[in-house]
C-alpha cells in the first residue's frame, strides 16, 4: 500500500485552522464593531435609562412634589456643588483609567463618566460598562482596561467613601465625642489608602495571565484618584447641607450629618446592585442620617430632594458631553513665515531615580 505524502502549502496558507470557538468568538467581535450596532446599543440603553429614571420618580411622586415645594428656591443653587462634585468624581475615575490604557483628556473624561451615571440609573452594573466602554472605545481604550480601571475605581469610592462616613457611623452609635474622634482619623485613613490599594494591584498582577495585560499603576496616580475623590464626596455634600440649613438645621450641626452621611449612604447603597443608582435605599439612610436634626419629614424631603438634584446634574453633564463630543475644536494656525525646519539639538538630561515604591 502506498501513501502520498502531503505538498507544500499553498501561498498565504499557514496550514492551521482556527478552533471554531474562536472564529465564531471573532465573528460576534466583528459584528459588535459596526457602526449601527454600536449606535443601536447605546440608543437602547439611553432609552432604559430614561424609562428607569422616570419611572422613580413618578413611584414616589408625591415625596418629589413635596420636596420642590419646600426648596424649590434651593434647587439651582444646590446644582452646583452637584455638578462640580460630579467634575471632580470623573477626574478621580480618570487617574487610573489613563494609567492602565491611554492618556485621556479632561473633557473626554467627563463626556465618559456622564455615560456610565445614566446607566446606574437601570439595574445591575452592567449598563454603565455598556455605556462607558462604547465611548472609551472611541478613545483607545480597550475593554480589558476599562473593565480593570473600572474596578481599581470602585475600590478608590466605596474605600474613600467608608472613611469619610465613619464619623457620620460613629456619631449615630456614640455622640459627638466619637464623631471627632472619627474625624480626626480620616486624613491617616486617607494616607493609608493608596497603599493599601497597591498592594491590592500587586495582587492582581500576580496572576500570570494579568500581569502580561496590565500596565504598572504609579502610586502618586493612586494618590491623586483617592484625594480627587474625597473632595468630591465633600463637594457633593454641600448640596445636601444647602437643604438641611433651608429646612431649618443648625448650620453647624449640620455638617457631619450631611456631608459624612451622604458619603456613606451613597457608598452603601452602591452596594444594592439590584436596585437602579440603590434608589429607595440612599434616600432611606439619609433621612436616618438628617434625623439627628431635622424632624423625620423634613428629613424625607431633603432626601428626595437629593435625588432629584443628582439626577439633574446626571442628565446636564450627559449633555454637556454630548455636545463636546460633536464640536470640532479648532486647529491652531501659526503665522510665522514657513522656513526650513530647526536643526534637532538633543538636551543633556539628568539621571532619572526612581523609587522603588512609586509604581504598583
Amino acid at each position: 500500500m502506498s501513501s502520498t505524502a502531503p505538498g507544500p502549502p499553498a501561498p498565504g496558507d499557514t496550514g492551521t485552522v482556527p478552533p471554531a470557538g474562536r472564529r465564531r468568538r471573532d465573528t460576534l467581535r466583528a459584528f459588535a464593531r459596526r457602526p449601527w450596532v454600536r449606535g443601536t446599543t447605546t440608543a437602547v440603553v439611553l432609552v432604559l435609562c430614561a424609562g428607569f429614571l422616570v419611572h422613580s420618580f413618578a413611584r414616589d411622586g408625591a415625596a418629589t412634589r413635596t420636596a420642590v415645594g419646600l426648596l424649590g428656591p434651593v434647587l439651582p443653587l444646590a446644582l452646583v456643588p452637584a455638578l462640580a462634585g460630579l467634575w471632580l468624581t470623573a477626574l478621580s475615575w480618570r487617574e487610573p483609567l489613563q494609567a492602565l490604557s491611554v492618556p485621556l483628556s479632561r473633557p473626554s473624561a467627563v463626556r465618559i463618566f456622564a455615560a456610565g451615571q445614566l446607566g446606574k440609573y437601570v439595574p445591575g452594573v452592567m449598563w454603565s460598562i455598556v455605556l462607558q466602554s462604547r465611548l472609551a472605545a472611541a478613545s483607545g481604550i480597550t475593554v480589558f482596561h476599562f473593565t480593570a480601571a473600572f474596578g481599581l475605581y470602585a475600590a478608590v469610592s466605596l474605600g474613600t467613601g467608608g472613611v469619610l462616613g465613619l464619623s457620620a457611623l460613629a456619631h449615630h452609635a456614640y455622640g459627638t465625642g466619637a464623631a471627632l474622634v472619627a474625624a480626626a482619623l480620616v486624613p491617616v485613613l486617607l494616607l493609608v489608602l493608596p497603599r493599601l490599594l497597591a498592594v491590592s494591584v500587586r495582587l492582581v498582577k500576580a496572576v500570570p495571565s494579568l500581569a502580561r495585560r496590565l500596565a504598572p499603576v504609579p502610586l502618586t496616580v493612586l494618590r491623586r484618584s483617592v484625594w480627587l475623590c474625597a473632595v468630591s464626596w465633600l463637594v457633593t455634600g454641600v448640596h445636601l447641607w444647602l437643604f438641611a440649613v433651608a429646612l431649618g438645621a443648625d448650620p453647624l450641626r449640620a455638617v457631619l450629618p450631611c456631608v459624612a452621611g451622604f458619603a456613606v449612604a451613597t457608598s452603601l447603597s452602591s452596594l444594592v446592585v439590584v436596585v437602579p443608582d440603590g434608589l429607595g435605599v440612599r434616600e432611606a439612610l439619609l433621612a436616618v442620617s438628617l434625623a439627628s436634626v431635622l424632624p423625620p419629614p423634613e428629613a424625607a424631603a431633603a432626601a428626595a430632594a437629593s435625588r432629584l438634584v443628582l439626577a439633574a446634574a446626571d442628565v446636564l453633564a450627559f449633555g454637556y458631553g454630548s455636545l463636546a463630543a460633536r464640536t470640532p475644536r479648532p486647529l491652531s494656525v501659526s503665522h510665522a513665515p514657513a522656513g526650513p525646519p530647526a536643526p534637532h539639538v538633543p538636551l543633556p538630561t539628568a539621571p532619572h531615580h526612581r523609587r522603588k515604591d512609586d509604581t504598583c
